[in-house]
């Protein structure tokens, strides 16, 4: 795929809006135009005659304890009163392929242009404002959000006003403040556009975990803003986002499923690439000061879930930001499992923040008064991320940085873990959230989770941590001497419970406790996300798990998406069928800013398509790769630089029912193991320099294509012409 041909292809989708959006402000996710550098969120609401920016940032936290005390809450925005577009018609793209709002208002006397972005590389807001017909008035109103405990500020320095929000004093774990600066290119904040003209809004935002005299230099800095500069920064910006959509592609001839395939992608460019403060729930894109959930950090699956498709897309640089809470929290979770359960390692709240801020913290009786809801897994969980990294890339710079965290996961379930009859036991973990933290319950059975044993998910999660364990330590050459312990955990560890279901053989949630539950999809996510079952495993569990699918039926499901597609295909469900109700999600439950939105959570379902899509492109599960494993044969697509296990980057093919091609990068020089596309068949492999080509030795086995290869070094396999 060329270069011009991706650039074009992502230039098509676009999120379309013709009428003004409905659900701004909001607790949970906007329906507006939504744009962001990853850091500095802004999304726009609003009739023509009065466009309403709200401002947010990915590090403005209000740092109290008490649930729901501590969150994200709104900084800002930008009131741009045009009284002249009363009756106007709306019209407005967010453009992905430049990462910018288009908007276009037609009133009777005039038509007013407006196209905001956010500068990829600096925490800058430029509007441009221009019209036809008529000239027109404009006045621009700043604002910061008042209340929720907080102290405001405004100022003007020169044609600069600027506006200050703060969240400090005695019983703020951490301040947050923050300030937005603006100024106009016409010199005032109240003037007349003219026809031809141009005319731009800057704003420039800071906080103090940015910068200690934020105030003073986002002043400074909006200050040096002229038309030169922007225009230096709009090339910055393009260029930047042109090498984001370079690193990989999609081509599978279903318009609707590509545009949410980069519109995910797009949604979490804009939202992560502050590695000191990830995103919560809901992205950069807050509107009020009680998001739902306290838009925190929910380690039982939400704060995962949004990077499970990022790893496979050759995106890790959107996975930046995810290790930096969990490391952060690490003394709170030792302290917990000390004096909670007598155990070493991490027990992780539910609910965390960034800096070790606990957000789960409730007046409740139980569990110490924090909000544990009677589950175990919570870290656990947590390493699927690190460990789908790692294998994605053989990084060992990056495994180094993370094995304390693994090892104090590993810790804590050597201790936790019970060794009666020959195997590994779970007990008191509990399958689905336990309602610790109200003060009281009427229910009787209201702590029934509390006796769960073995829950399925666990189960898979110890399997892959100990595994990855195992394999990370032996790269970096340490702790040989825990080796016998870890592989006797792997060795040892319960089977994943089954019983029967509608005329089926089903996973069932825990071997004791429940065993089923009317909605969503923990039965498969030791599939997926924890990688407990793929295309090689035993061919009765891949039945099982085909078979959970089909009695599940959880295609729509309010806590689901983000796993139920990736399950199926890793396991082989019918391709037709993942594709058509995957259409369906994102028709019916989505927003022309391209979020797929369910109750449950927010960014959360960025990972749900592109997730489900890599995998049946291409699968890597157990360091076999297959091309095109979980795709209708009769149905052409082609892929660019999708990321294996292995480190590999890999391009390829399918046309007329054939794999045609298979390019491949291995960046660390792992052996590849290849599925055979072409049984029966001639290919050659050869190793690629340019215009320079040599053979390279393979061996065939059990249909597996292995070959070593070397870092750096790009391959190519193809089909004869003579077959």
């Amino acid at each position: 795929m060329e270069a011009t041909e991706w650039k074009q292809r992502v230039k098509q989708y676009k999120g379309i809006f013709t009428e003004p959006p409905k659900t701004v402000p909001s607790d949970k996710v906007v329906d507006s135009p939504v744009i962001g550098n990853g850091d500095l969120g802004v999304t726009i609401s609003g009739r023509p005659e009065q466009q309403r920016v709200w401002i947010s940032k990915t590090d403005f936290w209000k740092a109290q304890l008490m649930y729901p005390n501590g969150s994200p809450c709104l900084l800002g925005g930008i009131d741009i009163h045009i009284p002249d577009l009363v009756n106007a018609s709306y019209y407005c793209e967010q453009q992905l392929d430049e990462a910018k709002i288009v908007s276009t208002f037609r009133g009777s006397a005039a038509t007013v242009y407006m196209t905001s972005w956010i500068s990829a590389m600096e925490n800058a807001l430029i509007v441009e404002l221009s019209c036809e017909g008529q000239a027109v008035s404009v006045t621009t109103d700043l604002w910061v959000q008042p209340g929720n405990e907080s102290e405001t500020d405004y100022g003007q320095d020169g044609d600069t006003v600027w506006a200050a929000r703060k969240f400090s004093g005695d019983d703020i774990e951490w301040p947050t403040e923050g300030v937005i600066a603006m100024r106009s290119s016409a010199g005032s904040h109240s003037f007349k556009l003219q026809p031809g003209t141009k005319q731009y809004l800057i704003a420039y935002v800071m906080t103090n975990h940015d910068e200690e005299h934020y105030l003073q230099e986002s002043i400074r800095k909006v200050g040096l803003i002229d038309e030169d500069l922007i225009a230096s920064l709009r090339c910055d910006h393009e260029d930047w986002w042109s090498t984001f959509w370079s690193k990989s592609a999609i081509d599978i001839g279903d318009e609707l499923l590509e545009k949410f395939w980069y519109g995910s992608h797009y949604i979490m460019a804009c939202c992560s690439r502050n590695k000191k403060f990830a995103p919560g729930l809901f992205g950069n894109w807050i509107t009020t000061d009680t998001p739902e959930w306290s838009g925190d950090y929910h380690l039982n699956y939400n704060y995962q879930a949004p990077w499970w498709g990022v790893y496979s897309s050759n995106h890790i640089e959107l996975s930046e930001p995810y290790d930096t809470p969990l490391l952060e929290y690490m003394s709170n979770g030792r302290r917990y499992a000390k004096e909670y359960l007598g155990c070493r390692g991490l027990y992780y709240d539910v609910g965390i923040g960034p800096k070790g801020l606990p957000t789960a913290l409730c007046n409740t009786p139980y569990e110490n008064g924090h909000m544990f809801l009677g589950q175990k897994s919570n870290s656990a969980l947590s390493t699927v991320n690190m460990l789908m990294r790692f294998y994605h890339t053989y990084d060992l710079d990056y495994a180094g940085f993370v094995y304390p965290f693994l090892t104090e996961v590993a810790n804590f379930w050597e201790d936790y873990l019970t060794f009666e009859n020959g195997r590994y036991v779970i007990y008191r973990d509990a399958i689905h959230e336990v309602g610790t933290y109200t003060e009281s319950h009427d229910d009787d059975h209201w702590d029934r989770g509390l006796e769960d044993m073995n829950p399925i998910l666990s189960l898979a999660l110890i399997r892959l941590l100990f595994k990855g364990l195992l394999d990370i330590s032996r790269q970096l050459q340490l702790d040989a001497d825990r080796h016998v312990k870890w592989t006797h955990i792997v060795e040892h560890i319960s089977e994943y419970p089954t019983y029967q279901r509608e005329g089926k053989t089903i996973f069932r949630l825990t071997e004791q406790g429940y065993d089923w539950w009317p909605d969503n999809t923990l039965a498969i996510q030791h599939i997926w996300p924890a990688g407990g079952i793929g295309l090689d495993s035993d061919p009765r569990l891949l039945e099982i798990a085909k078979d959970t699918i089909t009695v599940l039926n959880r295609w729509t499901d309010y806590n689901g998406f983000p796993t139920i597609f990736t399950a199926a295909a890793r396991v082989g469900y019918d391709p037709e069928t993942i594709l058509r109700e995957l259409r369906r999600q994102c028709s019916e439950h989505s927003f022309a800013n391209l979020f797929i939105f369910f109750g449950g959570g927010g960014i959360e379902c960025c990972s749900g398509v592109p997730s489900a899509i890599n995998e049946m492109l291409l699968q890597s599960h157990e360091h076999v790769i297959r091309l095109f494993p979980v795709w209708p044969r009769d149905k052409a697509a082609r892929f660019h630089n999708l990321r294996a296990v292995g480190a590999f980057v890999i391009s390829s093919e399918l046309s007329g029912g054939t794999v045609t091609r298979i390019e491949l990068t291995s960046e660390k020089g792992q052996a590849c193991r290849i599925f055979n596309p072409w049984p029966n068949k001639a290919f050659s492999l050869m190793e690629v320099d340019g215009n320079q080509q040599k053979e390279v030795a393979w061996q065939l086995s059990a249909d597996i294509i292995s070959f070593h290869t070397e870092t750096g070094k790009s391959y190519t396999l193809r089909l004869h012409e003579s077959n």
